[in-house]
């Protein structure tokens, strides 16, 4: 996970268009102020093929506020200041959507044009595209990291979820990972993380480990590894490569004599003694 906590830079938006003035007037012809919305995405290098600009007001320094609609995904709010300061409309209504308890609040301004107001239908494409396959139950930006670039959370139904990052959304860190390296997924709890990793196991020959708690436990050279609490007697660790087949599986009794001891299943003595 690409500098995962150091990176994730919840915006206050110190710069944020908080100055747009709504009811100021269209003072430039239609002409302009498309020309003006073509000149800020060149400059800023945007992916974006403008379809629409709209200028929405200005600034107590006169500089304009524009809204700009990309003919493929959402688009951007720029104030047209000496730099410019772009904040993606997904970004801004990300921080709507997300709802939990010490997010920040503060009103910002919401982009208004035609695909820019529902981030969710790009947000969930972009979790598609990055491989996630699950039912997707919730989506939001968290904010954006060191090279402001959206921060992705994605909910799945009865799933683990996960985190993505990068240009391109397709840095994938799934929830059970995110959670033991110290960050928070919102939509995904312990239950869902505890089913997810026995679909994992479904098929071998612990099968019949009732997973109840699932802990991510660090990376080998070439896997990952995973602790298990079982509903019923010994806990498990295993290691699961990049195509997906848990390896190396050992009960926490065997995995404590190999130097591996178990964090989520007591020892065996302790277990005695109840």
């Amino acid at each position: 996970m690409r500098r995962l906590l150091a990176s994730l830079i919840l915006l206050a938006l110190s710069a944020a268009p908080a100055m747009a003035q709504e009811s100021a007037a269209r003072t430039r012809p239609s002409f302009a102020v498309d020309a003006d919305g073509e000149r800020l995405v060149a400059d800023a290098r945007l992916d974006c093929s403008v379809r629409e600009v709209d200028l929405r007001g200005y600034d107590g320094n006169g500089d304009g506020l524009y809204e700009i609609a990309c003919r493929g995904g959402a688009g951007y709010l720029i104030l047209d200041a000496r730099p410019a300061v772009v904040h993606p409309c997904l970004m801004l209504q990300g921080m709507r959507l997300d709802r939990r308890p010490n997010r920040m609040g503060q009103a910002t301004p919401q982009c208004q044009l035609v695909g820019n107001t529902d981030p969710v239908p790009e947000l969930t494409a972009r979790a598609r595209d990055a491989g996630i396959d699950c039912e997707i139950d919730a989506v939001a930006v968290l904010g954006l990291d060191a090279d402001r670039h959206p921060l992705i959370e994605v909910g799945c139904r009865n799933r683990d979820g996960a985190w993505l990052e990068g240009a391109d959304s397709r840095t994938v860190t799934a929830c059970l990972i995110v959670d033991a390296q110290g960050g928070e997924c919102g939509f995904t709890d312990a239950a869902e993380r505890a089913r997810e990793v026995g679909l994992w196991l479904a098929g071998t020959e612990v099968s019949n480990c009732d997973v109840t708690e699932a802990l991510f436990r660090g990376r080998t050279a070439d896997a990952e590894v995973y602790e298990v609490r079982c509903g019923v007697g010994d806990g498990l660790t295993f290691e699961r490569t990049d195509d997906g087949r848990p390896t190396d599986v050992r009960t926490c009794e065997e995995s404590a004599a190999v130097g591996r001891p178990c964090a989520l299943t007591p020892p065996p003595a302790d277990r005695d003694r109840r």
